[in-house]
């Protein structure tokens, strides 16, 4: 069996440090990209908005893992730690960090967020285009004045975003990670008939 982590933040060094432009999303969730009338991308060049909108930490999704050092595992983000997340990433200024696939020295300029938010249909703030992410989910809006980078986006070279920084990971137990393994399960079988 895989084992599962759970994210924690365990100190103050811990945390989302930058969001990172990825062709392969590990959220397994494209941001959507609009266009001057909030419709989803059609890409007419006078009427582009260039905001991109999309999920930044999917709660309680498995994500997985290899590390020459573990090997297989899964990660996971809860509620509790999104939320904390969030905060932190604020406090510490770090919402216009953006970089390319997480590749050393490719922060770009002018990729700024206009919006963050975490997903709660009881309080009315559920984004369309996503009904497969958990409440709880955090979501980010950025505008891209960034014209290479909008090209980019345009040509499908990036699909949405992946967090990175300094995170504490916490063993989930075996009753709960052989329930979890079995969930996990169930939704690759999902997703690999969705596709």
């Amino acid at each position: 069996m895989i084992p599962i982590y759970k994210i924690i933040i365990n100190d103050e060094e811990t945390g989302i440090d930058r969001i990172s432009l990825v062709k392969y999303p590990a959220v397994e969730s494209n941001f959507l990209a609009f266009e001057k009338n909030e419709k989803k991308l059609t890409f007419k060049a006078d009427e582009e908005q260039k905001i991109i909108m999309g999920v930044l930490a999917r709660a309680d999704y498995p994500i997985y893992r290899y590390d020459t050092q573990i090997g297989e595992y899964y990660i996971q983000f809860s509620k509790e730690v999104i939320k904390e997340l969030a905060e932190k990433l604020l406090s510490d200024g770090h919402q216009n960090w953006v970089n390319i696939e997480h590749k050393k020295d490719s922060d770009v300029d002018g990729v700024k967020m206009v919006q963050m938010f975490i997903k709660d249909k009881k309080k009315g703030i559920n984004p369309d285009g996503f009904d497969d992410v958990s409440d709880g989910s955090l979501f980010a809006t950025f505008k891209v004045h960034n014209e290479d980078i909008w090209k980019e986006i345009k040509n499908g070279t990036f699909k949405g975003f992946s967090v990175e920084g300094l995170f504490g990971f916490e063993k989930i137990d075996e009753d709960e990670d052989e329930k979890l393994y079995d969930e996990i399960m169930d939704l690759i079988k999902t997703i690999s008939k969705l596709r």
